[in-house]
């Protein structure tokens, strides 16, 4: 049989309502001696508060929930482990929807998260904001992390992401330190909103030294290392040199993320193309794995814990005040450098 309040009560001697105070927080103070009395039945008879009643009456749950693309994503899988520790040390939990882009799979995980009275959202994508306002009349506190348009900056959700334009700009001129003129733009899919700022970052550092910087050398592809191969194949392969008008391919490439790189260094092995010799290589993210493929990654890594202590400390502070102004952080990446680019490895 389920231990109640009332069980946890009657062993301290206090009424239901003083263990309500202690579990809660409030509304009123409990002395010191009866707070300890609750905490010790708490523990002798193993009680367990049901979040989602507290909730019903007017409670929290303590519960965030978090729609993530794909656990696959090295970029995403680092990000969900920096949330479970940054609000596990500020004593709330995560609930993880993981929705592979598809709206239909982010609305049910919605609706999930909703149901469960979760205390608020971080999302991924600021298209999920669109999903939330149609499903629910009272806005839930919720912050956009990474994939920021519109939506996430002008008058929408506190939002954090890295500077995009930064970050290629600084990955496309580290390569031309190396000599390279001619470098293919691997980017994300369209028309997601970071694709279009990291081919803009590529396209204004190319202009920069009067490099090519045409729509030929770009190639969108799924945030994928299926993605990178196919996006590779299709800049270094033969039947895109048959297309071009110069006598040679790229010399090198910028990827929009670590995980397409990892495809793209597959391409370059399947066509006989030596990293970084033939073809050099500089991504976006600086994952943990990126030191592990082979050649290792030269990328410009995203500040992850930065990013997630900045978004659990806006979404916690909307939480606790939901009339709050919406608050933006951009951060910028630093080069991690490996061997993909050229350079030894540091």
């Amino acid at each position: 049989m389920a231990v109640t309040r009332a069980d946890v009560a009657a062993m301290a001697g206090v009424s239901p309502a003083l263990v309500s105070y202690v579990i809660n927080g409030g509304p009123r103070p409990v002395s010191d001696q009866a707070r300890r009395r609750v905490e010790a039945a708490i523990e002798a008879l193993g009680y367990r508060p049901n979040a989602i009643a507290s909730a019903l009456r007017g409670g929290m749950t303590r519960s965030i929930g978090l729609l993530t693309p794909s656990p696959v994503n090295p970029f995403f899988a680092e990000m969900a482990e920096a949330l479970v520790l940054e609000l596990f040390q500020r004593g709330n939990t995560l609930s993880i929807g993981i929705t592979d882009d598809d709206p239909a799979r982010e609305t049910l995980y919605l609706r999930s998260f909703l149901d469960r009275r979760v205390d608020g959202l971080i999302v991924t994508s600021s298209r999920a904001m669109t999903s939330l306002q149609r499903l629910h009349a009272d806005p839930v506190p919720a912050v956009v992390i990474d994939r920021v348009d519109d939506l996430g900056v002008a008058g929408g959700p506190s939002s954090v992401h890295v500077d995009n334009l930064h970050a290629a700009t600084y990955a496309v001129e580290h390569l031309q330190a190396h000599g390279h003129r001619v470098i293919g733009c691997i980017a994300g899919p369209w028309p997601v909103a970071l694709s279009a700022e990291r081919i803009a970052g590529w396209r204004a550092q190319q202009e920069r030294i009067g490099a090519d910087a045409s729509d030929a050398l770009v190639e969108h592809a799924e945030f994928s290392e299926s993605g990178g191969r196919e996006a590779a194949l299709a800049l270094l392969g033969p039947e895109a040199r048959r297309r071009s008008a110069r006598a040679s391919g790229p010399t090198a490439l910028f990827v929009a993320s670590d995980v397409q790189a990892f495809g793209a260094i597959v391409a370059c092995a399947e066509l006989g193309l030596r990293v970084p010799d033939d073809v050099a290589i500089v991504s976006l993210d600086g994952t943990a794995t990126a030191r592990f493929s082979r050649p290792p990654l030269t990328s410009v890594r995203q500040p992850v814990v930065d990013m997630v202590r900045a978004a659990v400390g806006h979404l916690l502070d909307h939480i606790a005040d939901p009339e709050l102004a919406p608050a933006h952080t951009v951060l910028r990446g630093n080069l991690v450098v490996g061997r993909s680019c050229g350079c030894g490895e540091r």
